[in-house]
């Protein structure tokens, strides 16, 4: 029996990249939120019987949840303002400088525990209303402010403890007599939804690292760091931190970081030598278009990870995104690989913030097929002409298609989905369905 029926335009992303999109489509769940319709209206609604559920029009574009691989929870009350102070040329680079100068004061912040339920509390508000429904997420070093956003957020959303131990404020380092007992907490209380986290290579030396990561081991964690984001960076990894090392990436291969299935965020300026240690470890990398744009950092050889077969997926990396939504990381990210990528496509675009970060943090969302749970977003869509940053895409097919991955801007459906101001979306987001749950309704 089917117990929910919604109808509307429906986009289904499927694991070679393309994307299945209805212009009238359906989905339909039994009453435990199941799957058992995912399609066309016209071949759902030739099976049903007489005594059918009701069938609810959709509030939008029917597309599967999105989800972040990459943020910091702690830096939400300053998203957007992560450099806020900081000249563009600053000795030693705008990264280092605006952590000390504006990131790791809002850190410290959450020491205190009511003010971290708070800020977690907001996230979590801030990130549904934008149909973000789970991901890979930065705590502090605090372990107590750690338990209290694995406590708060839902089990799609993995937490990390942050080590860090040099080059950062007194406040703001990890209690290494009490690391073992502290992931051993975690972990036995909230599994694999706990990462092990190493903030990166800066802040954080040889043998904290090594403990850190037999620890992973020890308990099945997958681990977490940032990984050449800006050259100023790389260069006082390489020649003053580590000069004994090949490199930055081999730091992390060197110490076992990258043993567990690793997430690194950025890698823009991976070396030749660098590539075949990510590829030969497992590493997935964190691809954050509107933070490396804002803080003049580079741009993600897309085309070198595409070739190497690198798993990868979208993130917005809060606070130095100014906003939480995916949907705008997903028109930065053909605004600023246009015309350097083929790869930049919006079924790309899409996959990348939805099947992809699933299959990644093993979430049992992203397929909308038959058996799946019935989890969904629904957006609003206003079409218009333009591109990501100037406007949305153009009109949507009147019948169903496949938009495959080389999908042209101007025409692709996807495009509508997109925010006109990537710095300040609309609230475009009108329902959250999760098991067959409205958790979110505009």
């Amino acid at each position: 029996m089917l117990d929910q029926i919604v109808r509307g335009p429906l986009m289904i992303p499927s694991d070679d990249g393309r994307v299945a999109y209805f212009s009238d489509g359906a989905l339909a769940a039994n009453s435990h939120g199941v799957i058992q319709f995912a399609g066309d209206w016209n071949e759902l609604s030739n099976q049903l019987p007489g005594d059918h559920a009701p069938v609810r029009p959709s509030d939008g574009t029917i597309l599967p949840p999105l989800l972040d691989i990459h943020t910091h929870i702690p830096q939400h009350p300053i998203r957007g303002r992560f450099a806020e102070g900081v000249p563009t040329d600053a000795p030693g680079g705008r990264l280092l400088n605006a952590l000390k100068k504006n990131v790791f004061p809002a850190e410290a912040r959450c020491g205190n525990n009511e003010y971290t339920r708070k800020v977690v509390a907001d996230f979590l508000t801030d990130t549904l209303a934008h149909g973000v429904v789970g991901g890979a997420a930065y705590m502090t070093v605090s372990a107590p402010a750690t338990e209290i956003a694995l406590e708060m957020l839902p089990p799609t959303w993995s937490v990390g403890l942050v080590l860090m131990n040099q080059n950062t404020p007194d406040n703001l380092k990890t209690d290494e007599p009490n690391l073992e007992s502290d992931i051993t907490r975690l972990a036995h209380r909230f599994g694999k939804r706990l990462i092990v986290t190493d903030r990166f290579a800066v802040a954080v030396n040889t043998p904290l690292r090594k403990r850190a990561s037999l620890l992973a081991g020890k308990f099945g964690l997958r681990t977490q760091t940032h990984l050449n984001e800006q050259t100023a960076e790389k260069q006082f990894v390489e020649r003053e931190l580590y000069p004994d090392s090949d490199s930055y990436t081999s730091v992390y291969r060197d110490d076992g970081l990258l043993d567990h299935h690793c997430i690194c965020a950025h890698c823009i300026h991976q070396t030749a030598a660098e590539w075949p240690i990510i590829t030969g470890t497992n590493t997935v990398i964190a691809h954050c278009p509107t933070s490396n744009l804002l803080l003049g950092s580079g741009l993600m050889p897309l085309d070198i990870v595409m070739e190497k077969k690198i798993p990868y997926a979208l993130g917005t990396d809060v606070g130095a995104s100014p906003t939480v939504s995916m949907l705008a990381e997903m028109g930065r990210f053909l605004q600023v690989h246009k015309g350097k990528s083929a790869h930049a496509t919006p079924t790309e675009a899409l996959f990348r913030s939805t099947l992809a970060p699933a299959k990644i943090l093993g979430l049992d969302m992203g397929r909308l097929a038959i058996g799946k749970p019935m989890s969904f977003i629904e957006v609003r869509v206003t079409p218009s002409p333009g591109t990501p940053g100037e406007g949305r895409g153009g009109g949507l097919p009147s019948q169903s298609s496949v938009l495959s991955t080389q999908s042209s801007f101007s025409s692709d459906p996807i495009l509508s989905l997109m925010p006109a101001n990537l710095d300040d979306p609309e609230m475009s987001i009108r329902r959250v369905t999760l098991g067959g749950r409205t958790v979110f309704h505009a």
